[in-house]
């Protein structure tokens, strides 16, 4: 059977923090919404992680499609559960210097960032007004912009934003469900278009 948005939220939250595999069944929600869209063979996984040489150092993503033994198409995959306004100033910077990294030698690569958020531990912030979330958001999107003629390195192709509530109970901790699934059909979609454009023999 295929793996479930919310079946990958669940299995997240049954596992402990350190656990390195907290984030495997998400993985495997990626591979196979990947394949619904058109693109088999992603790999992922704790087990499948896939070290990327960067100009600065070696980085294991998260999923990567390879062909002919070079990646094409890399997604990081992270969660943020807990000290919402701590963690996100630095989220940001992670990103884009892991980003600019691997893009230093391969400028070609196409970039995807899943990221899943607590709704219970927003507020607001006071240079804005807005919520941490919101201003995550719209930050994230502010990069995911690399998009020829603009190959700045640091941006990406694609970001998808997941909300969840852990106050409510298993099955029901996707905020918003119908938003969640359009969005991922778009981040999807983007990532291998962008891949199309650039290894236009891929195109089935």
């Amino acid at each position: 059977m295929p793996v479930t948005l919310s079946e990958a939220v669940d299995d997240l939250l049954g596992r402990q923090i350190q656990d390195s595999g907290r984030l495997n069944t998400l993985a495997q929600y990626c591979i196979e919404a990947f394949e619904r869209a058109g693109l088999p063979g992603v790999r992922g996984g704790k087990a499948a992680e896939v070290g990327i040489r960067g100009l600065g150092r070696q980085k294991d993503w998260d999923l990567a499609y390879v062909l002919a033994g070079k990646p094409r198409l890399l997604v990081s995959l992270k969660s943020i559960l807990r000290n919402l306004k701590g963690v996100v100033p630095n989220r940001l910077d992670d990103l884009m210097g892991e980003a600019a990294n691997v893009q230093q030698l391969s400028p070609e690569l196409v970039i995807g960032y899943v990221v899943i958020v607590d709704e219970k531990e927003n507020s607001v912030r006071r240079a804005s007004g807005e919520t941490w979330i919101d201003h995550f958001e719209a930050n994230l999107r502010r990069i995911a912009i690399r998009r020829a003629p603009l190959w700045n390195q640091g941006l990406i192709e694609g970001v998808w934003l997941v909300r969840i509530d852990t106050r409510s109970p298993p099955g029901q901790r996707l905020i918003d469900t119908t938003a969640i699934d359009a969005a991922g059909v778009n981040f999807f979609k983007a990532l291998i278009d962008e891949l199309y454009l650039r290894e236009p023999t891929l195109k089935r």
